[in-house]
């Protein structure tokens, strides 16, 4: 099994994950991340950086049945990330990604985390201990962030409808007024309904 955790900072997705891998057994949790590089050289290294992470759960797959692998996060949130802060164009690369999505496991959850009230986003960000002077700055870049995944976690459901794959499924889940135990709860549940 494959869970794939999306959505901006502030979100809680990161602290989820860390729980879930705790709650799941047989599991191991990723937390891909990004390069400082931009241009051609940024979109080569990036390119290849999620080319070895497939490749990777590809080998996992053939040689370890009944495992869970949890993403904290995984390439729509570069495609978010490049599109608002580098000038590559990563949108070849997500589209042909999002193609080979299904071919990483039989059961795929993505879980995509939103908050939709500001000010539970502000307290979260404060609880971050971000400065106080850049919190507001900080919850307006999360919202810019929520609107982009929204943008491309859309797209990923054509890809999917295209596939017509019933084993993958994308499930948005607004952590404004849920615990962390809450949405760990919701999660499991979510999998579990699908066994």
């Amino acid at each position: 099994m494959l869970i794939i955790l999306e959505g901006a900072r502030g979100t809680g997705k990161s602290s989820v994950a860390y729980k879930l891998r705790q709650r799941l057994k047989h599991s191991t949790l990723i937390n891909p991340t990004g390069f400082h590089e931009d241009g051609d050289e940024g979109l080569a290294k990036i390119s290849n950086y999620y080319e070895g992470i497939f490749d990777l759960l590809y080998k996992w797959k053939a040689r370890v049945s009944d495992y869970t692998t949890i993403l904290d996060r995984f390439f729509p949130t570069e495609m978010v990330f490049s599109s608002l802060y580098k000038e590559y164009d990563f949108h070849q690369k997500f589209k042909s990604l999002c193609q080979l999505l299904p071919t990483l496991d039989d059961d795929i959850y993505i879980f995509f985390f939103t908050v939709s009230n500001k000010e539970v986003l502000k307290e979260r960000l404060n609880r971050d201990k971000i400065q106080f002077g850049q919190v507001e700055e900080s919850v307006e870049e999360s919202l810019k962030q929520q609107d982009a995944y929204y943008k491309y976690i859309n797209k990923l459901k054509e890809y999917i409808d295209w596939f017509k794959n019933g084993s993958m499924k994308i499930i948005e889940i607004d952590t404004a007024y849920l615990s962390q135990d809450d949405v760990i709860n919701f999660v499991i549940r979510r999998i579990k309904r699908s066994e």
